[in-house]
């Protein structure tokens, strides 16, 4: 769990539903669906900046009594703290279940698309961040945060045979979108389309394990047994833990989304380009369904990575002193010393992989009349690999107004299958921001979590050529859907 936080120490919408299924979503839109960017509205679409910002867990939070959002945005916030330590957060001791959390940080730089005809053409650049946390058992997990040092939990044999698995890393891609009219005969119209990124990553890391049996005594820890694997990749010298910045990027790779897109239209399009790009005609959608998988491929670190095997049943007593380490180097030679008897056994590679969060999505919208729209949105985990990030499951359904000019929508979304929640988001023009957790920035219950996103594009219609009188270009459905 250390070597994750090290990850993840930048961060605080999971999916961004506010904005993504929208009409006028455009490149931004492809992060839900790759084939979006030929079914919008614009020929040209310009993501000048947006960013996605969520975190989410069961286990630690803020007292709603002392939690006020205000404080993040102070210059110098001051926290109550808790457990006799400088934490400003407390544990749910009483949680029974296994603990879970999900962090995400997500920059959309520049990226623009051009659609000509049954062709769309993009450009995609932006930064991630990803931290997931599944099934560590809560006896555990509290254990962890008491830094073994809780009597009410001494003396007893654990002892658990279900997988727990922990991963976080940071990157930077670069990609490219294409989508495509693959069939539209009458009104029925079929879209398909594709991002393919390359990935250059700055730091990863990875815990996983079954079969854990151990006893915390006093001050010591007796681990009966562990089996597992971990790895890292960080930016610092692990015989300090000093920051290094060397190598910037320790790892590359490629992910792909793939997406297909079902649309009814009002009426018969026209697909034929004719002139200017400009010149296109939109034709709006009674319903539309799509389907996409996100995220298929790795990420493998070769610069300062080591991989570490737990593949041992270790007898000794270790006092939890030991752990109270000043680097990275401390924690593998204790450990290594418990399962091997030396310090370096533990250490068996110098190259990790690490998974994307894989997951299928199904949307469906549907233009209930005039500017009025219901989406529904499904987003499931994929996860083939221990070594893997996690996306957790959401089921969003987001009613919304929408015009050319301005949209609202609020979306009300079951988080993990445990948390239901409610959201706002709002557009004008070219801008656009919201959240999937209102009750984040306001202190109704305890804080567990936090979502917000916002971005600012540039976008050229289909249909409106500046250059000519109105009515030269277009057609009455698109002028009713703009208004």
């Amino acid at each position: 769990m250390f070597l994750i936080a090290l990850v993840s120490n930048t961060l605080p919408a999971q999916e961004m539903l506010g904005i993504v299924n929208s009409s006028y979503s455009g490149i931004t839109g492809s992060v839900i669906n790759p084939a979006v960017t030929v079914t919008s509205p614009y020929y040209l679409d310009i993501n000048i900046i947006a960013g996605d910002m969520f975190f989410e867990n069961n286990f630690i939070y803020l007292p709603k009594e002392e939690y006020r959002f205000s404080r993040f945005m102070s210059k110098n916030p001051e926290f109550p703290t808790y457990n006799n330590s400088n934490l400003i957060v407390q544990s749910n001791n009483s949680l029974t279940k296994n603990m879970n959390a999900y962090g995400n940080m997500r920059v959309l730089g520049p990226s623009v698309s051009i659609t000509a005809g049954r062709h769309s053409f993009g450009i995609v650049t932006g930064a991630r961040a990803v931290m997931s946390i599944r099934n560590v058992p809560a006896d555990l997990a509290n254990l962890i945060f008491e830094k073994f040092k809780n009597p009410p939990q001494y003396n007893i044999n654990y002892k658990y045979t279900r997988d727990m698995y922990a991963a976080g890393a940071a990157w930077g891609e670069v990609g490219f979108n294409y989508s495509y009219v693959v069939k539209q005969q009458s009104s029925d119209y079929w879209a398909a389309g594709i991002t393919v990124k390359a990935l250059k990553a700055n730091s990863g890391a990875y815990i996983y394990g079954d079969n854990e049996d151990y006893i915390v005594k006093d001050s010591s820890l007796m681990l009966y047994n562990f089996i597992g694997e971990a790895g890292y990749s960080l930016p610092i010298n692990y015989e300090t833990n000093e920051y290094t910045g060397n190598p910037i990027f320790s790892g590359k790779g490629m992910g792909v989304d793939l997406g297909v897109i079902y649309e009814k239209k009002k009426s018969d399009p026209d697909l034929q380009t004719k002139g200017e790009l400009c010149s296109q005609k939109y034709i709006p959608y009674k319903y539309k369904i799509g389907v996409s998988i996100l995220d298929i491929g790795r990420i493998r670190f070769a610069g300062n990575a080591e991989k570490l095997v737990f593949n041992g049943v270790p007898q000794n007593w270790v006092p939890t002193a030991e752990y109270a380490v000043n680097s990275i180097r401390g924690i593998t030679d204790t450990i290594s010393q418990m399962f091997y008897g030396n310090k370096s056994d533990l250490i068996q590679g110098n190259d990790i992989t690490i998974a994307l969060p894989t997951a299928i999505s199904i949307q469906a919208d549907v233009n209930v009349k005039d500017n009025w729209f219901v989406n529904g949105t499904f987003v499931g985990p994929l996860q083939f690999s221990k070594s893997g990030l996690r996306r957790p499951t959401l089921i969003g359904l987001t009613p919304r107004y929408q015009t050319s000019v301005f949209e609202v929508s609020l979306p009300i979304t079951l988080y993990d299958w445990t948390k239901p929640r409610i959201g706002i988001s709002a557009r004008y023009r070219g801008f656009f921001i919201g959240t999937e957790r209102l009750g984040g920035f306001f202190h109704f219950s305890d804080f567990t979590g936090l979502d917000f996103y916002a971005g600012i594009k540039v976008s050229l219609w289909k249909g409106h050529c500046r250059n000519q009188k109105e009515g030269n270009c277009g057609i009455e459905e698109y002028k009713i859907f703009r208004k």
